[in-house]
């Protein structure tokens, strides 16, 4: 698989859970680059690949045709969780909620896509033995300086099998957000399967496809995301390694997240598991139409967002928060770049000074953004951190017009 301005995808013929050839098509956002691929300089060249969502006839699995190489997406990060207020304060009630349903007072924990360790450190400060594996070799080598333990590895059945070595009584295994990244799938679910012992537990946080469906989020469609689960969906992919739900709270995460507990035994469900797969049933989410409602209804907000856009940007271009990955594909797909934006402000310093992908448009901190926003209006493609960000934004004096394009309709604060 080649790089650079070669192929640096593959596209598949058949579901990635089932092998069924039984796909049919949800929504098409075109070639977009990479949501990540980041660059210094306008000469720069970035790589396309298609971005295109369909859902499988046999099991319902929602999924992408392209495959990115992991190598490409993954390698060098720029997300660090810590960057969001809302995380961190997040990762302290997380804690706390798997604590509660974990028989032991001090069990060991492992985190796969650990990140910078936000969430470890939590379980470390509560006397808990930690463990994380990341792939990005940036990230992982902060988080080990910063005390929390990481491999820097794409974890698979064969890092599950190096860690069982060392480690042989993993109580947790967790994963957030990285489950529906990932190209070798069974070969993670397999590895957290055999890594936790017969009476821990594995949890996995996930961008729930009902929120996504409901609210159109369709800016989570960008080829790090190669799944959008359902209950019903995620649970069929687990239950072929005998791991079964049992438990289940809802996150803030990505505008509206699952966390699901698994076992190795099948306990019955907690209410909360019962009324989710209860209310998913009868909505209807894993039926073809309602992703085929999904996919009109993105296409008609992306032109009544580049038009709402077009009104401001008359007399002067927006500045914009917010240089996330969802960003990348609603700005490509909604086809509004720098001529519209003049800058988008981010708090990652690590993205300062970079040009968004496709939309070439430069990323500055958020201290030089608020000198830019004096007589400005701002696209807030931050939205999922609406409260802290506009919060932020009027302590600190901006008095502008908001606009908030998701969830659902886009909204003027």
């Amino acid at each position: 698989m080649k790089q650079g301005n070669l192929n640096i995808y593959s596209e598949i013929d058949a579901c990635r859970l089932c092998s069924s050839n039984d796909l049919h098509d949800v929504l098409d956002l075109g070639y977009q680059p990479p949501a990540n691929s980041l660059r210094s300089s306008l000469n720069e060249s970035v790589p396309n690949a298609p971005l295109k969502l369909v859902r499988c006839g046999h099991c319902s699995a929602v999924q992408l045709t392209a495959t990115v190489a992991p190598d490409y997406l993954f390698s060098q990060y720029v997300w660090v969780t810590a960057t969001s207020a809302t995380a961190r304060s997040y990762s302290e009630t997380f804690k706390t909620e798997v604590l509660n349903r974990s028989k032991l007072s001090s069990p060991f924990v492992v985190e796969v896509a650990s990140n910078d360790g936000t969430f470890l450190k939590q379980f470390k400060d509560a006397g808990c033995q930690i463990l994380g594996i990341d792939p990005a070799q940036n990230i992982a080598l902060d988080a080990s300086n910063a005390g929390i333990p990481t491999l820097a590895e794409f974890f698979d059945v064969n890092v599950s099998k190096t860690i069982i070595a060392e480690y042989p009584q993993v109580n947790i295994v967790m994963a957030r957000n990285v489950i529906p990244h990932v190209k070798e799938i069974h070969s993670i679910v397999e590895g957290m399967a055999a890594l936790v012992n017969t009476e821990g537990m594995v949890i996995i946080e996930f961008h729930y496809a009902k929120t996504i469906a409901n609210e159109l989020h369709y800016d989570s469609i960008y080829h790090e995301h190669l799944f959008y689960f359902s209950i019903k969906s995620i649970s069929a992919l687990f239950a072929q390694y005998e791991l079964y739900p049992f438990d289940v709270f809802s996150s803030p995460i990505s505008g509206g997240s699952l966390v699901l507990f698994f076992s190795k035994q099948n306990k019955e469900h907690t209410q909360s598991l019962c009324d989710l797969i209860d209310i998913e049933e009868k909505s209807g989410l894993n039926d073809a139409h309602t992703w085929q409602q999904f996919g009109e209804k993105s296409k008609q907000h992306a032109r009544n967002l580049k038009s709402i856009v077009e009104k401001y940007t008359k007399n002067n271009p927006l500045i914009a928060y917010g240089a996330s990955a969802r960003s990348s594909t609603l700005m490509n797909f909604a086809r509004i770049s720098n001529k519209e934006i003049e800058y988008v402000i981010d708090r990652n310093p690590i993205k300062h000074a970079l040009f968004t992908p496709g939309t070439n448009i430069k990323i500055i901190s958020y201290e030089d953004g608020l000198k830019k926003l004096e007589g400005r209006h701002l696209l807030l493609l931050a939205w999922n951190f609406e409260e802290e960000v506009v919060a932020d934004l009027r302590a600190s004096g901006f008095d502008g017009d908001i606009i908030v394009p998701l969830p659902d309709e886009v909204h003027i604060r």
